[in-house]
């Protein structure tokens, strides 16, 4: 048995909703189980512009014929600050923002964990716009720890954020900036912390967009990076 997820982070809409459209419809004569917005669904905070994303998912499940969970996650992108306004224009969507859901898929307790994620090194803007950012990075580190130790009570974890959760996916771009792409967290979990699978985007110029670290699969499912959508199938033994 397979449960098959579609993830792609880094739509920027209205930017690259032409080659998001393009590729979701691509995708032929093969069933989903879970689609998994990673992050920077739009640019700029513009929070209308999730409306066409959700529109082109809708006419994607119609051609599927069956609705299936939509999860997503906020980037940089989908500010600080609006996150009660993207979930309420878009109940249909299930936002993640640092907390996890638990969803049956053919009859596997599938536990998805949701936050943007982790810098190594706060940018220059988060220094200077949110208050004590270093600490609020080491307490979503815990939490983040706490949450994936939990989700591995079930079946299947997954870790979904923004940022990249390893420096392996991110060869192709400036090593010098790795610590402003994300935090190494794979390597610093123990092995009643580590996901199955973990989800990033972020890192649009990467070239290396899949590592197995200490057994997990992860994935960098930037659509600028890729240009495509990512298609993950998990088989189920």
């Amino acid at each position: 048995m397979t449960i098959s997820i579609i993830a792609v982070a880094d739509i920027h809409a209205p930017y690259y909703l032409p080659l998001f459209s393009a590729s979701i419809n691509s995708l032929l004569n093969k069933e989903f189980d879970i689609i998994i917005l990673a992050g920077d669904i739009v640019d700029h905070g513009n929070i209308n512009m999730v409306k066409p994303v959700i529109d082109i998912l809708i006419k994607f499940m119609k051609r599927m014929g069956t609705e299936i969970p939509i999860l997503a996650i906020f980037g940089n992108e989908e500010y600080i600050g609006l996150e009660e306004r993207f979930k309420g224009m878009y109940p249909e969507i299930k936002w993640l923002n640092d907390e996890y859901v638990t969803l049956n898929v053919k009859n596997i307790n599938l536990c998805v964990v949701g936050s943007r994620g982790i810098l190594k090194r706060p940018t220059s803007w988060q220094r200077r716009n949110i208050p004590n950012v270093e600490n609020l990075y080491e307490m979503r580190l815990n939490k983040i720890k706490n949450m994936l130790r939990e989700c591995n009570k079930q079946d299947i974890s997954i870790l979904a954020t923004h940022y990249a959760t390893t420096y392996a996916t991110l060869y192709g771009e400036n090593t010098k900036i790795y610590n402003y792409l994300g935090y190494p967290i794979i390597e610093s979990l123990s092995v009643d912390m580590r996901p199955r699978l973990s989800l990033h985007g972020h890192a649009h110029n990467a070239s290396k967009l899949y590592a197995n670290v200490n057994g997990v699969d992860i994935y960098n499912v930037s659509l600028v990076a890729r240009k495509s959508v990512t298609v993950i199938d998990i088989n189920i033994v």
